[in-house]
């Protein structure tokens, strides 16, 4: 996963001028999706079969609606961004193989330290005849264990906690971590000075001394990496915030805990948090569950800001005077969206019932592949169980994938006719589809089971096997730690279903609870009966 932080002052023309482009662009990815129809299931069909990009069975003929005329007209802008996006991908892949190789050698040399404190002397005696006879006491066996054991302790410690692999690539330095490291540094440069002039250059001949300075950094360097643990690890745990999620597509939020940490740590966390627990987006489907036949009234005020000639809203453009400026004033765009806004508003019946005959359609076509994926697997599976209860087989045995092309030429109509009207088909391939019946089958689960991943909120999790493009848009810099109030967006650059998908987080601190304790004596409810005279 990779992060990179963008300068928030670009980040609505670069909005404005991106919706000015396209106006709809939800189907643009249906014409490269594998057909999921297949006719027959014989292996020499399907060796010499072509992908084709175009199925009427299993994909519909879409229109792009554009704010433009000529297919090039952009063509030098974006080159220009392609090549500065490159350069710069070269230079953030220079400073991580830097930074690895620098961090390798530090770590390399903090493991050796102590060792080499402990052996120095011992090798300088061997070498140089005129360095002193060695003294070795009592209690030197003991330090010598002890420097051992801290060794190997300080070895592990390290390679559990730091050699693991990165969750993202951050964009600015990691404040806390290089905070550390440079605590780190200073240890080693003090207990070297003090080792090279108490030890080296005054010629000490007690080896109890050099053990005494390589145990002494072994406890501080174990010092150090528990404060690591605590700085990078315990403290972003504990709740201190409250994050709001709002994708923008389609305005699904969620609200979640967080810690104290950074914003380019926590837009890392908000990423795990979107890939784990959010509904997927469906790009070629929007929230009302079919294409919009309005287009929004208030693209006038933004393609007069643009300077675009092209009127949304149903409204022509002529140019009777011959001056060839098809730009209008700033007056009459507000007319415009004011009568582009009332015929909206008239057209609200028409949308409430279109989407309650969509919502029909698609529980008719649910509840019919339902019966037909029952059917089929009933079929499968009590040809499977009576073989296995009488031990022969009735003709030939059918292989896994045999049997879930079978199942699927029985399902392929209702489950085509499913995925064309909740516009699920280019998620969804006939490879997948096989696949995950052949699962089903081997491992004896139910029809169920295999309908789940279609009617599900969240779609099958890709192979992702590249780095995850995001990038960060704040006015802070993303180093700084998180407090109230701060907001963030974070804007996807891949070309999957998560296409122009944009997170809007907020941050907002806990509350602060006063709790008071109160007697149960004066919470009991008590009821009295006064008796009354005849008189009274």
């Amino acid at each position: 996963m990779s992060v990179v932080s963008e300068n928030s002052s670009r980040w609505m023309s670069h909005r404005l001028s991106r919706n000015h482009r396209n106006v709809f662009h939800s189907f643009s990815g249906w014409e490269t999706v594998t057909p999921l129809a297949i006719s027959q299931f014989s292996t020499s069909s399907s060796k010499n079969a072509k992908a084709s990009t175009v199925d009427d069975k299993w994909a519909d003929n879409t229109t792009v609606i554009t704010g433009t005329t000529n297919e090039r007209s952009y063509r030098g802008t974006a080159d220009g961004g392609v090549v500065s996006l490159a350069a710069r991908r070269t230079i953030r892949r220079c400073c991580r193989i830097f930074w690895i190789c620098s961090a390798s050698l530090f770590y390399l040399f903090t493991l050796l330290s102590a060792p080499i404190m402990a052996s120095i002397q011992l090798v300088l005696q061997q070498l140089n005849s005129s360095w002193p006879q060695i003294l070795w006491q009592k209690d030197c066996w003991i330090l010598l264990f002890d420097v051992t054991i801290k060794s190997l302790l300080f070895l592990v410690a390290v390679w559990v906690f730091f050699f693991r692999k990165a969750a993202a690539v951050m964009p600015r330095l990691y404040l806390q971590r290089a905070a550390l490291t440079l605590f780190a540094v200073f240890i080693l440069f003090a207990f070297w000075l003090f080792y090279v002039v108490k030890v080296l250059i005054e010629q000490q001949n007690e080896y109890k001394m050099a053990l005494e300075f390589a145990g002494n950094l072994l406890d501080a360097l174990l010092c150090c990496h528990y404060i690591a643990v605590i700085v990078l690890e315990l403290r972003p745990y504990r709740p201190e915030f409250i994050v709001h999620v709002l994708r923008d597509p389609d305005g699904e939020s969620q609200n979640h805990l967080i810690g104290v940490m950074s914003i380019q740590e926590a837009a890392v966390y908000v990423l795990h948090i979107y890939n784990a627990y959010f509904p997927s987006y469906n790009p070629y489907l929007n929230k009302d569950g079919e294409i919009s036949r309005f287009r929004s009234a208030f693209s006038v005020c933004i393609n007069f800001y643009t300077g675009s000639s092209h009127v949304s809203s149903g409204f022509k453009m002529y140019d009777i005077e011959g001056l060839g400026d098809c730009t209008i004033s700033e007056s009459n765009a507000r007319v415009l969206m004011e009568a582009a806004l009332k015929r909206r508003f008239s057209g609200h019946n028409e949308r409430y019932y279109a989407m309650m005959e969509w919502q029909k359609r698609v529980m008719k076509c649910k509840y019919r592949l339902i019966s037909a994926t029952e059917d089929a697997f009933a079929s499968v599976q009590s040809i499977i169980a009576n073989n296995q209860k009488t031990k022969q087989s009735i003709g030939e045995p059918m292989e896994a994938l045999s049997a879930a092309q079978a199942v699927f030429s029985v399902i392929a109509r209702p489950l085509n006719k499913y995925l064309k009207v909740t516009r699920q088909q280019p998620i969804h391939t006939a490879n997948q589809v096989v696949s995950h019946i052949a699962q089903c089958l081997t491992l004896n689960f139910s029809a169920a089971t295999f309908l789940q991943r279609f009617f599900s909120s969240r779609f099958p999790l890709p192979d992702c096997r590249e780095a995850i493009k995001w990038s960060v848009v704040c006015s802070a810099q993303v180093s700084t730690t998180i407090k109230n109030g701060t907001m963030f967006v974070l804007r996807s650059h891949q070309r999957n279903q998560n296409a122009r998908v944009q997170l809007l987080c907020t941050v907002h601190s806990l509350s602060f609870y006063n709790l008071t304790e109160q007697q149960s004596s004066s919470s009991k409810f008590a009821f009295k009966i006064i008796a009354k005279s005849a008189d009274g």
